[in-house]
């Protein structure tokens, strides 16, 4: 394959979205991936799979050969920071002219309140400018806001068992991005001729739980209401859930954060760069509604 669009964290939930989202567009794409045989169902068949993995350096070395446009994602893990600087060492040695990173939510990364995954982001940032500074790939960033089908998974499941849904940000308003816009967004840096140093990408609109709540309620006919969680049962909710102390660590930086009204801002990048306004949280919602059924 002739300067194929790598795709690394290929199996993940941004990360598959970006594959579908180049190949659609019939570009060459190539998935970093564990197991071939897993991920084959996951991608279109043209995709080719590039076994690696980060925690195997010498692999990331070899899925860089040849490669045009790489895209960096990674799990929420401790050693996030050196896997993806690694790649990006490896990216740069091998000749990639554009790196595409998706970083963190732009307010993770702030001076004074940064978590921990956000620092770990904000390192690989800076690893990024220098290779660009050098003389190396052109880098770019996709900043997004907290994802959509993150912090609003669970609605339609509460629906389906009763009328009242919770989350975790208390009475905080969020303008959440939806991931299969946040994959869009990637897409399209990876493989426009030109395209911002830096995209962020959030929802159109900031909410909160009291606002949903109307909205289920207007679409499912019947009252719904909104129960806040406290952080500590957000937590136990996760823990239960299979989420190990690091995660729970990252979500629990990140809702403290949140309920300080930092992820309301609406950046109008995604509309100024793709060419059509973001998917709202209405749109969503129509989606989990119409599953557990009785909408209007």
């Amino acid at each position: 394959m002739s300067q194929p669009y790598l795709v690394l964290g290929a199996t993940g939930r941004i990360g598959s979205l970006v594959v579908r989202e180049l190949s659609d567009r019939g570009l060459p794409v190539a998935g970093l991936v564990r197991d071939a045989q897993r991920a084959a169902p996951m991608w279109p068949s043209a995709v080719v799979p590039v076994i690696g993995e980060f925690d195997a350096p010498a692999s990331i070395v070899s899925a860089m050969q040849g490669v045009g446009v790489a895209f960096i994602s990674s799990p929420v893990h401790p050693e996030m920071a050196a896997w993806q600087c690694q790649a990006v060492r490896a990216a740069a040695d091998a000749g990639v002219r554009r790196i595409v990173k998706l970083s963190g939510s732009a307010w993770t990364m702030v001076d004074g309140r940064m978590t921990t995954v956000g620092a770990a982001h904000a390192q690989v940032e800076a690893a990024m400018r220098a290779v660009q500074e050098s003389g190396g790939p052109e880098c770019i960033c996709i900043r997004p806001n907290a994802f959509l089908q993150g912090i609003l998974g669970r609605i339609g499941t509460e629906l389906s068992a009763g009328d009242i849904f919770s989350l975790g940000i208390g009475p905080a308003r969020v303008a959440f991005a939806d991931i299969r816009d946040i994959a869009a967004a990637c897409a399209h840096a990876m493989a426009a001729s030109s395209t911002p140093s830096t995209i962020e990408v959030t929802g159109p609109e900031a909410m909160d739980g009291v606002k949903i709540a109307a909205l289920l309620t207007q679409m499912l006919g019947k009252p719904i209401h909104y129960k806040p969680l406290e952080i500590h049962e957000a937590m136990a909710r996760a823990k239960a859930s299979g989420a190990d102390d690091f995660t729970l660590r990252h979500q629990t930086e990140v809702l403290t954060v949140l309920r300080e009204g930092v992820g309301e801002r609406v950046s109008t990048d995604f509309e100024s760069v793709l060419g059509r306004s973001p998917r709202t949280v209405q749109d969503y919602l129509a989606e989990v509604t119409s599953k557990v059924g009785g909408a209007r």
